[in-house]
This record gives C-alpha cells, structure tokens and sequence, in this order.
C-alpha cells in the first residue's frame, strides 16, 4: 500500500523511550513528541532528546507509535496525542483540512526564510500559516552493492544490463530491489517524461496524461521485470539487505541497516533515460505542531516549540544527522556543505533531480488507486493507459 510508503518516510530518526504500555500521549503526561522511525537512529535522536531536557523543567516525553497515522486520527480529534510529531510535510494541507495541526506564527523566535532553504519554508507554511519547522530533505535514489557492481551506471540502458546479469529467481538472486508498484519510490520512472501525479494548480491529476503513461510503460518493461514478484516493501528490502540484488531504490533510512548487515553499499544518483530525465518526488521533514497546543499550557507551548526550532537549527543535531545517517540539511547555513559525506552528495543529487510533493489535502486520494493501478499494468491485467485512466477516474471520483 501507498501508506507503507508514506509510513517509511518517516524513518529519519530511531526508536526512543516509550511511555506507559497502552498510553499514547494523553493530556497528563505533558509535551509529547510521537514518531514511527526505523531503529537505525535510535541513538541519535536519543542523545538530542535529551540534549534538549537538560536543565529544562518541562522536559519533552518521546513516544514510538506504531501505525501513526491511524493513532493520530483517532487521538487528536479527541483533544489527545502529540503536541508534536515528525513525519514528510506532505500532510500539511490534509491536516489543515482536518483542524489537525497548529499555526505557530506567533510562537516562533525564528525566520523561516531567513533560516532554511527556500523549498523547506515553503513546506512548512500552509494557507499563510506555520503549522512546523523543517530538519531535513529527504528522497529515494539507487544505490549498488560494490561487491557486484564495479561503477555506477551512467544510462538505464546499463542499469538494465547488469541487471540482467544478475537476475535468477530460481536461485533467489534478482536485479533490483525496489517497491515497484509504491508512486513515491518509482517516482523518478513515471515522472520522466514530464507526467505528475498531481497538479496543484488545477488541483487535478495528471496520471492518465500521455507523458505519464509512457512513464508507466518505462517501469513495467525496464524494472518490474528484475524484481522479485511480491511488490511488499518488506520482501523487496531484504533481497538486497542479503547481498541478492546489485541495485536497490530506497531512502536514507536504510543505508545504515545495510551496512550494519555487511552490504557493502553506495549511493548515487538515477541514471540517465532515454528521451526523459529522471524526476523523483521528494520530501521535507517536519516537526509538526499538533492542534493540542491551541489550548496547552504556556510551557508545553514554549517545549513543543522550542524542541522544533533546536532540531532543526542546532548544529550537532544537523551534522549528526547528516554525517551519520545521510540526511540532507535544510538550514540555509549546511544546505551547500559539501563536507558532509558522500552519501549527503548523492541524495542531494537527486533532490536536484526531483520535485517535491504536493502537500494539496487532495493529493491523499491520489496514492492507492495508483498503486491499484500500477499493479494491473505489470500483472498484465489491464494496459497501462487503461489502468491510469480507471485509476483517474476513482481518484476523481472520491473528490466528488
């Protein structure tokens, strides 16, 4: 499911301390921060948690919420929950609609413009207000096991060759680990000739225009063919996490989980496309402000702010979550580091290469029926012109 996707986005921290067992940040407990982060960067968000709780009165309490996004739809319409979260700001828009999130205009001692890149600024501000402050860019590239890739490949025409080396189901090896039927990871594939999924100005979808199908043609006869059957992002991962792909297509939340595993990986960049050029969705990460704090006591207010503008301007906390984990900084002042790590410089890279998500509350219908649709088209159950029309019909129809 697209919601997998968007569920892995938010992997650019780790595992912290829980709460009670059963209790999800309810109004007693004070300033709560919830995330579903991967293990990879427990440690580090750790040590800035309680960096920030030092010699603080109101410390911040830090939650592990499995299945956040159902947690969240239950607990702050009923006035509970986080006051803050992390996660890609695409949500804004959605939550705005919702009355989910908080402006904190008025609560900030910082300038975003002054501060961040102009695209993370952006990203935090919604219907001319801020309801988060921006940590990090974030996207998918490829990346290659050294042990059987001696370069990166510059065309995809040569991406396909090694590929095909390399692919033998039958002996559990295969060219590519990637979720191939998830828009945000095969982002760079559809989009290549100029299709969108989404078009913020017509607040339409464009996933049955030409360009996007021909996309869509691009993946199922240049990639679906070389990755295992099961599209599930938890059988793709360990295919290449075991030394069994030479490519994978992934984030930064998995980079350090493959070399933990001994795979000896590199990041780069997507290769070159025929007629097109490489266009992947990208991602900010956001601490988002929670609608809880409309009614918060000042010092859970003050915490919840506060916390925000520390990550996501204090200098340890940019260069550690850079330097160890390859996440792109977005404070103006390490945007253009170029000593922060190869891995940095490839994603990088690629966020060049890429445009960034729609944070419409429209684009929340988009996900599944593309990927409903995706699947038909390599399943062989429908073209893919017929897929991405049926599938932009049920988009549009659930906008009705």
């Amino acid at each position: 499911m697209a919601l997998q996707r968007r569920k892995l986005l938010a992997g650019i921290g780790g595992m912290a301390t829980l709460t009670a067992a059963g209790c999800l940040g309810n109004e007693d407990e004070g300033t709560t921060l919830w995330h579903d982060f991967n293990d990879g960067e427990q440690e580090t968000l750790e040590e800035q948690v309680a960096a920030f709780n030092e010699d603080r009165e109101e410390e911040l309490n830090v939650e592990q919420v499995p299945e956040i996004v159902d947690q969240l739809d239950t607990a702050i319409p009923s006035g509970e929950g986080p006051e803050t979260f992390a996660w890609a700001h695409d949500w804004v828009g959605t939550y705005y609609d919702r009355d989910f999130v908080y402006d904190a205009s008025d609560d900030l001692s910082i300038d975003l413009d002054e501060t961040f890149t102009e695209a993370a600024a952006d990203a935090a501000r919604w219907e001319g207000g801020v309801y988060g402050l921006p940590y990090a860019a974030e996207t998918t590239t490829l990346m290659y096991n050294e042990d059987l890739v001696d370069e990166p490949p510059e065309t995809l025409d040569e991406m396909v060759d090694i590929m095909e080396e390399h692919h033998d189901p039958e002996n559990n090896t295969y060219g590519l680990s990637c979720p191939p039927a998830d828009p945000y990871f095969i982002s760079a594939f559809t989009q290549a000739f100029g299709g969108r999924f989404f078009d913020s100005e017509t607040e339409d979808t464009r996933i049955d225009d030409d360009e996007f199908i021909e996309g869509v043609e691009l993946l199922r006869d240049r990639i679906w063919p070389y990755v295992p059957e099961d599209p599930n992002y938890d059988v793709q991962v360990p295919v290449f996490a075991d030394g069994n792909a030479p490519f994978a297509i992934n984030g930064p939340w998995e980079v350090g989980g493959f070399r933990d595993g001994g795979v000896d990986v590199t990041v780069t960049s997507f290769p070159e496309i025929d007629g097109g050029d490489p266009t992947p969705y990208t991602g900010i990460q956001l601490w988002y402000f929670t609608s809880n704090l409309a009614d918060a006591p000042d010092e859970e207010l003050e915490t919840a702010v506060e916390w925000a503008e520390y990550h996501s301007t204090s200098e340890d906390a940019i260069l550690s979550n850079a330097e160890d984990h390859g996440f792109i900084p977005v404070h103006q002042k390490y945007a253009d580091d170029d000593d922060l790590g190869e891995d940095v410089a490839a994603f990088a890279e690629t966020v060049g290469m890429g445009v960034q998500m729609p944070a419409h509350e429209r684009m929340d219908q988009v996900w599944n029926p593309v990927e409903d649709g995706l699947e038909q088209a390599f399943n062989g159950q429908a073209s893919p012109a017929e897929a991405m029309e049926t599938a932009a019909e049920e988009i549009r129809g659930r906008w009705d």
